[in-house]
């Protein structure tokens, strides 16, 4: 099992773990390497087959792959790089759960750059061509408050740690209640969400630097290890200790 993380995105590898219905803030592409994988789907109530499967932000779901060798990427939808494969996934696919087709060759390619010398941008554009995606300048776009756009840079420069309403309203000039409001209409999620979301980040990063789970806890603002377990199992569906192990996971500075 290994596990990649860049500021904006991440990798899994390993087979997949048991995990309960869960929701996070990151676009996730499911890839299963020996078979089909099957993902439930707890807003439409359905339940997608395929060998690779995309689910977008904030969707509550299970992924149903127990035992099988699985590739998780994920996709944080604020980074500018990550929006224009997203766009184009977008166009390509409804929101929620979807389906894609892979071929064996476009697997494998997908799994020499995983497995030789771990390279996204080469995985994203055999994904990008497996899908048919072309990307379009004309898509339109989420409008982006430059003010939004200072706040998400603060959030994830200090990894959600030791940040308050108070503190970042005070960077932008706004009053707490007015930059809450437009947080939650630019980003589509409250802001507190969006610093636990970094705060997870923190812990991941802390426990491959051989931290204790309860020294990750704290070290990424997280009152205690209970608090940190219970919202690892809100987004992943699974608690930390049961998989993550330092010698797992690699930090990648771009």
């Amino acid at each position: 099992m290994h596990i990649h993380l860049w500021p904006y995105k991440a990798i899994y590898i390993g087979i997949s773990p048991d995990n309960d219905v869960h929701a996070h803030h990151a676009v996730q592409i499911c890839i299963g390497l020996d078979k089909d994988i099957s993902v439930q789907d707890f807003k439409a109530q359905s339940i997608h087959t395929g060998q690779c499967i995309v689910i977008f932000e904030d969707v509550p779901h299970k992924v149903l792959a127990q035992d099988n060798q699985i590739v998780v990427i994920y996709l944080e939808p604020e980074d500018r790089q990550n929006q224009q494969f997203l766009k184009a996934l977008r166009q390509a696919r409804s929101d929620g759960i979807n389906t894609l087709p892979l071929t064996s060759k476009e697997l494998g390619s997908i799994s020499q750059h995983l497995f030789t010398d771990v390279d996204i941008d080469k995985v994203w554009k055999t994904v990008n061509k497996a899908v048919g995606l072309v990307y379009s300048p004309a898509l339109s776009s989420r409008p982006e408050d430059k003010r939004v756009r200072a706040v998400i840079d603060i959030i994830a420069s200090q990894r959600g740690c030791a940040i308050d309403m108070a503190f970042l309203s005070s960077k932008v000039f706004l009053s707490p209640s007015r930059l809450t409001h437009l947080f939650k209409q630019e980003v589509g999620i409250p802001i507190s969400r969006f610093i636990v979301w970094w705060r997870v980040r923190a812990a991941i990063e802390q426990l491959s630097k051989s931290a204790t789970l309860t020294e990750a806890a704290h070290a990424s603002g997280f009152s205690d290890l209970p608090h940190m377990s219970k919202t690892f199992k809100q987004l992943f569906g699974f608690a930390p200790s049961s998989l993550f192990k330092p010698h797992t996971i690699k930090i990648h500075s771009n």
